[in-house]
């Protein structure tokens, strides 16, 4: 059986000894020692949780003024430099620049206009020369044909020498080695007329302005070699 324990009491206070105050259950105290509770923030009136007490000046805004200010600068330069190119102010001698510009712009079309023009009448210049021989060469098989047979070929119509129906494809190859076609064909083309005792040929210059070209309709220059005509234009290409 278990004995019990006599109860022991607290020994008696001696007179004169300060008697101490109970604990208190504040929570200013805890097991470890007294400690101070930090004041709470006050919620602001307008429950829309804490705010700081000063507030932040804006960021970027500075930067936003230096662009502005570049842009402005970019504008009315180009606006003064458009004005004085147009020639509506004197920008102190700015203006060379652009009339310099100007002329070597006009001097560059014109330069290209010439060579262009130099170029057409060169090719018009070949061509009408290669005509003109071309001519004399069926001329010279001609007369060598009438020699052979007293009588040119015979062609009541015109006739042109691209058209395998052609008459002169008579000279081929005894007097010719091969009939010669505009340089142009079919646009333009040689043309054949006799009668047996005379012919005529025929060939469209190009270049209005050659002195052997006759005017027929306001439009057309034709070359014309006859057998009674005088060519100076000559080739040896015959046979």
């Amino acid at each position: 059986m278990n004995q019990q324990q006599p109860l022991q009491t607290p020994p008696p206070q001696q007179p004169g000894t300060p008697v101490s105050p109970p604990a208190s259950p504040n929570r200013g105290e805890s097991q470890g020692g007294p400690f101070e509770t930090p004041p709470m923030a006050e919620p602001n009136s307008g429950g829309q949780g804490f705010q700081p007490t000063s507030a932040e000046p804006p960021r970027g805004g500075g930067k936003t003024w230096i662009l502005i200010v570049i842009l402005l600068v970019f504008l009315i330069a180009g606006g003064l430099v458009f004005t004085s190119w147009m020639g509506w102010i004197s920008l102190g001698g700015l203006e060379k620049y652009w009339k310099k510009t100007e002329t070597a712009n006009t001097t560059q079309e014109t330069t290209q206009t010439t060579s262009t023009s130099n170029t057409n009448t060169y090719t018009a210049n070949a061509n009408d020369s290669t005509r003109k021989i071309d001519l004399s060469n069926i001329k010279t098989a001609l007369k060598k044909y009438y020699q052979a047979n007293q009588s040119y070929p015979v062609a009541t119509t015109s006739q042109k020498t691209l058209d395998p129906s052609c008459v002169l494809t008579k000279l081929v190859p005894n007097d010719l080695a091969k009939l010669p076609v505009d340089p142009l064909s079919p646009t333009y083309y040689y043309a054949y007329t006799s009668d047996g005792k005379t012919f005529e040929l025929t060939a469209v210059l190009e270049d209005n302005t050659d002195p052997a070209g006759i005017k027929v309709n306001e439009t057309l220059y034709i070359y014309k070699v006859t057998d009674s005509s005088t060519e100076t234009t000559s080739s040896s290409t015959t046979e």
